[in-house]
């Protein structure tokens, strides 16, 4: 497997906006069957979800927040609001969504 290209990623996490820069490596033995099939790290998938712009960890905090204290979609906006996250009433109904299908 060799380096063939880096991507970048910007996450929203809990503590933070994260940017991470991903090696994205592909096998070039054309007899292999993931010949230039790309490899992701690994590590990326314990931080967030594939396409997505927010961090498991504020997945998880939505989810506890609605099904364990029960709290409302505008509350939970407020809640992560106020932990200092840019993030709508819309996003917030995506991530429970996302919570509910893990």
């Amino acid at each position: 497997m060799r380096l063939r290209y880096e991507n970048c990623r910007s996450l929203v996490t809990l503590s933070g906006m994260v940017r991470l820069r991903l090696r994205i490596r592909r096998c070039e033995a054309p007899d292999c069957r993931r010949f230039r099939v790309p490899y992701r790290p690994e590590a990326e998938g314990a931080l967030a979800l594939p396409q997505h712009e927010f961090g498991l960890d504020v997945i998880a905090l939505a989810g506890v927040l609605r099904h364990r204290e029960h709290r409302s979609v505008p509350e939970i906006h407020a809640i992560l609001r106020g932990r200092g996250l840019d993030i709508s009433e819309r996003s917030v109904t995506n991530l429970l969504d996302r919570y509910d299908e893990l």
